[in-house]
């Protein structure tokens, strides 16, 4: 089974496929139905523990994203993998 980590540097890296086509939901206690949700646009790196994401445009804050708590990956608005 691939790990979310290998999927998502798999796009990343790929010269074919553009990372602004990605969203990931994951879990995120506390918001509505436990789940938010993440745009390709807003990935500043990929650790190998978690996602860097832009919180803010224009700000240096940034918000980190554990791989584990990703629930889903879309690419071009289709769903490439799911925990469920």
């Amino acid at each position: 089974m691939r790990t979310t980590h290998r999927i998502l540097l798999r796009i990343w890296y790929d010269p074919e496929c553009d990372f602004s086509k990605v969203t990931i939901g994951y879990l995120n206690r506390g918001a509505g139905g436990d789940c938010s949700i993440i745009h390709g646009t807003e990935v500043i790196r990929l650790e190998n523990r978690y996602i860097v994401q832009s919180r803010n445009v224009g700000c240096e804050e940034e918000g980190y994203i554990p791989y584990h708590r990703i629930r889903w990956i879309m690419y071009d608005k289709e769903i490439i993998w799911s925990l469920v």
